[in-house]
């Protein structure tokens, strides 16, 4: 299983590092719940300890990983997390609503969580839903840096631009959070003129901020996820799971985007 190795052979790079990375655009259905699953189990089979926060009220990464989950409770972390593989565990949408004083999210309280678990993980992933208020500004309270997925569309470009806008915002707001690690191409098909043309587009007008890596499309991953898994457990032969397990290896040993 050419991926599963691809990720075990980046585990001796990893130790010691605790970082935190939101998942963040607020245009949807550009993947970025799926490469939020994507990237946190990647990291865990790569040998790190990852904690996965689903903090969209649609709780779409709760459901995609939901055939995951482990029956044991013997592994220390708060009740609110569930085991879902070998050092992967996740807040699911039902525990962040437990984060909710009357009705506002309770950022304080995920940020105690984070504070209480983070001497046992050395990653926090985190899935926000596609707008900036609420659950989206509390994903970027909480994490360090940004990865913005963004789809090879036409339309990419003015999302992107009001994205940006609101990083620049929190990032102020919140001293050291919030810094753009990257930005995403996903959902490509090479085969397509206009994708082409968009991600020479994204490259030749953003440069270094737009990462290596590109999410090409692939059927299998709405396939794993109607399985509950992902495609590193579902079909690790595939160009999905090849192209996330080059996002871990570029978020692991990559730089950081200039901005």
């Amino acid at each position: 299983m050419f991926a599963d190795e691809h990720l075990s052979n980046q585990g001796a790079f990893l130790e010691g590092l605790v970082q935190s990375l939101v998942l963040a655009n607020q245009k949807g259905g550009v993947g970025k719940t799926t490469t939020a699953i994507h990237l946190a189990h990647g990291l865990a089979l790569a040998g790190s300890r990852v904690a996965l926060f689903d903090l969209d009220p649609q709780g779409n990464a709760t459901v995609a990983i939901q055939g995951m989950e482990i029956e044991d409770g013997s592994d220390g972390m708060p009740d609110l997390l569930t085991r879902v593989g070998q050092s992967f565990w996740m807040l699911g949408s039902s525990g962040a609503d437990a984060a909710q004083q009357h009705g506002m999210v309770d950022v304080a309280g995920l940020t105690t969580l984070v504070e209480d678990i983070r001497s046992r993980i050395d990653w926090l992933i985190v899935d926000c839903p596609p707008r900036m208020e609420g659950w989206g500004w509390a994903g970027l309270q909480l994490c360090e840096q940004v990865v913005i997925p963004v789809q090879t569309e036409f339309f990419a470009m003015h999302g992107l631009s009001q994205m940006l806008g609101s990083l620049d915002v929190a990032a102020a707001e919140f001293p050291g959070k919030a810094r753009l690690r990257g930005i995403l191409p996903t959902m490509v098909d090479l085969r397509e003129p206009v994708a082409v043309e968009v991600l020479d587009d994204l490259r030749r007008n953003l440069g270094n901020l737009v990462m290596d890596t590109v999410v090409l499309r692939d059927s299998n991953l709405i396939e794993a996820a109607s399985h509950g898994k992902t495609v590193f457990l579902h079909c690790p032969w595939s160009r999905s799971a090849l192209c996330y397990s080059e996002l871990v290896k570029e978020i692991v040993h990559g730089g950081s985007a200039s901005r």
